[in-house]
């Protein structure tokens, strides 16, 4: 079973590798601070834990990715920034599950698409564009009692 965790260390691991993504941040959207990201933080990749769902045999993690860059006051590159992160926000899907099916438990998740994804703009406190996409990823969740932390 993945854990939410090994997927944000995916997550941190495909953000590290990818040429134009210069951080990333993962936990509740309204504690982030974006004031304190400076110029060389930018463009980022940030995943909000949304929700997760329990039923026989798996456990799925809704997780909102979010790829946004700073924008001139003008907007005036609005849609290069939103062509440009929405390729990024593409990229980090496409890494994400290439590294799931490579990393021998390919057979223990599946992410349901198609994905949508959304365009904003101003979003944030300073002048923010990008693509945000919610992505559910089902892992298998066998019930062992035998490794449960019971008496």
């Amino acid at each position: 079973m993945k854990t939410y965790n090994q997927i944000v260390a995916t997550l941190q691991t495909i953000a590290d590798d990818h040429l134009q993504l210069q951080s990333f941040q993962a936990g509740p959207l309204d504690e982030v601070d974006i004031g304190k990201l400076d110029q060389r933080s930018y463009p980022f990749l940030y995943c909000e834990l949304l929700d997760a769902e329990i039923d026989h045999g798996t456990l799925t993690y809704g997780v909102e990715l979010f790829v946004a860059d700073m924008i001139l006051p003008d907007l005036s590159d609005r849609n290069e920034l939103y062509s440009d992160t929405l390729q990024m926000l593409h990229d980090v899907i496409e890494k994400f599950i290439q590294s799931q099916s490579t990393d021998g438990a390919g057979s223990d998740f599946k992410i349901t698409l198609p994905i949508n994804a959304t365009s904003f703009t101003v979003r944030f406190d300073n002048e923010l564009t990008g693509w945000s996409a919610r992505i559910d990823i089902e892992v298998s969740n066998t019930n062992n009692l035998c490794i449960a932390p019971f008496s």
